[in-house]
Parts: C-alpha cells; sequence; structure tokens
C-alpha cells in the first residue's frame, strides 16, 4: 500500500535542512518500504514566517501494512534527533496518509502555495480525510506537511542535493566555481540556474550554515548525475538526494484581474502603464498599471540588477504583463517584479517646433500666442511638429537575473521551448 510522509518547518537560519531529514528517514526506512518518489514542494513565497525557501517535503512509500508502524517510529525520532527544535521559530510538523488523494487535498496544497492557511484549516483536512498528524511545539510545519502530500505536479523538474559530513557543516563550502560554470555550459537548458553569469554568481551553493553542498536543478534524473559529476568540490560529499520537485514551474502564480491581488499572494495582470517608471531611493523602480478593473504599482527592486534597465523603457500606453508577489509597500498595494512581458509597445510622439520649408532650420518663438517664425527666410507656421520617438523597446517576456530569482520562478527557456513537456534528455 501507499504511505504519504509529508514534512515541514525543521530548519532554521542557524542550520539544518528538511530536505537532509527526508534523506536520513529513506535511509533509514529502506529495510521496511521502497520508495517511489521524495517530492521537494515550494509553497508560498510570500509568507512572512517561512525559513528560507518555504520548501516542505513530501515522501512517498510502497510499503506493507505490517510496517507502517515502524515507518512512523523512524520518521518521528528521526525529525526529533535533527530538527532545530531549539529555535523558537522551528515549529516541525509531521503527516502520515494511506488514502488516496482526493481534490479536496489538491486544492489545499493550491492555497498553501498561492494563499495563507491557518493552522486550524490544517488540523480541519487532517481530521477530515484521517491524515495522522504530529506537531512539535506550535506545530505549524503540518500546514506544509499535508500540502505537500496533497501537491500536484502537472508540471515540474527535479533537484539533485549533496551532503556534506558533518563535521564540514558551517564552514566554507570547497567548490571549484570554474568547474561549474563549465558544467552549466554544457547542460544548460537541461540544468538551469547553476551560476549568473551577468552577475558573475555561482548559485548552486546556499550561504548558510546546513548540510548541504550543493543543489542542481534540472528537466530529467539522468542529466543531474551527469552535471553532478561535473563539478568539483574539495570535500567529501556524504550523501545524494534526488527529489521531483515544483520549482521552477510558476506555479504559485494565479492569473487575476488587479481588483483580485492582494497581499502575500503571487500573481499574473495583465494592463495598460498609467504612470511612467521612476528610481527611488535605493536604486527601486516603480511604475502603476491599470486594468478595467483598478491600478496598482510596480517594483522591480534594486537586487534585480539589470531587468531594472528594461522596466525604466516603459511609456504610459505600453501593453504588459507582470508577474510577481504582492505586497503592502507602504499603504500601496504593489506587485515585486519577477518578470514582465510586452505585449503591445505604444506609439510614443514628442512636438517640436516646426522646420522651416525653405532652409530646413528649427523655427523660433514668434511671441505668445503667435506661432513660430524663421527669422532668416521670414517664413512663419502655426502648430509644432509631431514626431514619432523610435523604442529601445521589444515585445517579448523578461525576467529578473537568476541571482534575484524566487525557487519557483519559470525560467525563460521554459516559455521558449515548450516547457520540456516530456522532460526529455533529448532535447
Amino acid at each position: 500500500m501507499r504511505l504519504y510522509v509529508g514534512l515541514d518547518d525543521t530548519d532554521s537560519s542557524k542550520g539544518m535542512c528538511t530536505t537532509y531529514i527526508a534523506t536520513l528517514i529513506v535511509e533509514r526506512t529502506s529495510k521496511y518500504a521502497d520508495l517511489v518518489e521524495a517530492r521537494l514542494i515550494r509553497l508560498n513565497p510570500n509568507i512572512k514566517f517561512k525559513t528560507r525557501g518555504n520548501g516542505s517535503i513530501c515522501l512517498i512509500f510502497d510499503v506493507k501494512k505490517k510496517n507502517i508502524d515502524k515507518i512512523k517510529e523512524i520518521v518521528i525520532e528521526t525529525v526529533k534527533e535533527y530538527a532545530m527544535l531549539d529555535d523558537e521559530n522551528t515549529n516541525p510538523g509531521i503527516a502520515f496518509y494511506t488514502g488516496e488523494i482526493t481534490e479536496e487535498l489538491r486544492k489545499f496544497y493550491e492555497k498553501a502555495l498561492k494563499d495563507v492557511v491557518d493552522i486550524k484549516e490544517a488540523e480541519k483536512i487532517a481530521k477530515k480525510h484521517g491524515i495522522e498528524i504530529h506537531k512539535f511545539k506550535k506545530g505549524l510545519g503540518i500546514i506544509g506537511a499535508i500540502a505537500a502530500i496533497g501537491s500536484d505536479l502537472r508540471d515540474y523538474t527535479y533537484e539533485l542535493i549533496a551532503y556534506r559530513k558533518k563535521e564540514n557543516w558551517g564552514k566554507p563550502r570547497k567548490i571549484d566555481e570554474e568547474s561549474v560554470y563549465r558544467m552549466d555550459s554544457l547542460t544548460f537548458p537541461l540544468t538551469f540556474n547553476n551560476v549568473d553569469r551577468e552577475n558573475e554568481t555561482v548559485l548552486i551553493a546556499p550561504h548558510t550554515p546546513c548540510p548541504v553542498l550543493y543543489g542542481i536543478r534540472g528537466e530529467n534524473v539522468e542529466i543531474l548525475k551527469i552535471a553532478s559529476e561535473m563539478v568539483k568540490v574539495y570535500e567529501d560529499i556524504d550523501r545524494v538526494m534526488i527529489f521531483k520537485t515544483n520549482q521552477g514551474t510558476d506555479a504559485h502564480i494565479a492569473e487575476v484581474k488587479i481588483k483580485d491581488a492582494k497581499p502575500y499572494s503571487s500573481v499574473a495582470v495583465v494592463g495598460f502603464v498609467e504612470e511612467e517608471p521612476k528610481t527611488i531611493e535605493g536604486g527601486h523602480v516603480i511604475f502603476k498599471i491599470r486594468d478595467e478593473t483598478g491600478s496598482i504599482y510596480c517594483a522591480a527592486y534594486e537586487p534585480t540588477k539589470s531587468f531594472r534597465k528594461i522596466v525604466k523603457k516603459l511609456f504610459v500606453g505600453d501593453k504588459v504583463k507582470v508577474y510577481g508577489g504582492v505586497r503592502n509597500l507602504n499603504g500601496k498595494l504593489t506587485i515585486n517584479l519577477e518578470k514582465i512581458e510586452i505585449l503591445k509597445v505604444s506609439d510614443v510622439y514628442e512636438y517640436r517646433n516646426p522646420k522651416c520649408p525653405i532652409c530646413g532650420k528649427r523655427m523660433k518663438s514668434a511671441g505668445k500666442n503667435q506661432g513660430y517664425r524663421c527669422k532668416r527666410c521670414k517664413t512663419k507656421a502655426y502648430e509644432k511638429e509631431k514626431i514619432k520617438i523610435k523604442r529601445d523597446l521589444k515585445e517579448g517576456i523578461y525576467s529578473v537575473p537568476p541571482v534575484a530569482m524566487r525557487h519557483l520562478s519559470k525560467p525563460l527557456y521554459r516559455f521558449s521551448k515548450g516547457e520540456l513537456g516530456d522532460n526529455d534528455i533529448s532535447h
């Protein structure tokens, strides 16, 4: 029979990683069950109380009924042993489930992905479906644990995670960065977000004292194994695990009208530029769009680097589709941009003094309400010349650089190449 094990909120900014605990569980239960699938599920990235990437875990086992209690015992003991229970912000949760994945469970996942979920709602759905839950401290982790069980991976990628020996936790990671750039050159786009070339940053290694040495994201298991072999490291790798995940899919994005955008959600909105971009203190770029239901501000913050150059080229009347998380900024709802699609570049004109039809030079004002006059040729005109400005902006979709990209954000190549829907290494 199938046993679903959900885990969440075992780590903290001081260390640990829920994926590491999941990997230990898989190893410790191997005598009692067969692993069908390990899922790393990213949930709503806008939640204030998240830990880093807001990731939860679902382990799916094929297990004999007589071994279920043993699996549960191992899971609980492993979480007790490794979770950061001394951290006041760590509130682990475990969920066990042997039933069918219902539409209601899928909707719970969707809500945890795109909205705010209360722990009481998680407890209610657990009771209704007969999901066994275990809470540590406040037990907020049961929200992510149940959501991971209900995850619906219609689009998916994979991540290979290599872990460090315990004696190296908290020490600088010894990775040959040149080998990472080389690996990226040879495997992109079947692997993605390994490096940010423009900002000269390697992205596969975290900057926290957690057990992770590096993580490589890609389209299938085979390419991740090949990519991992290309990465040179100067410390021992303790263990490796590959997770199926919703990373790089835009699963968190809901297409809405402006009136339906609300704080803590991630949206895609189509509208027209209503107020042109302006740069504010800190280097952030702000502009405003409207649709038939209202207006909303959009922001390209300083960490998005060169992405702001695209945003600055917008003019009133341009039709755009903006993607990003909604937050309340100084009392104004604002979309924190992840991507922008330029749907239609509007015509922009400027008005200049007319040219003299004889000498071709620009006329001067002849005085208030008296039109324009060429002093040399004595010619006159009464209206300014309307001139179309050449726009340095092309229709298409633009993304923040990898260094500023969220785990869930879909890379541009997944738009342009049909999302590599069959996850085939032959692409």
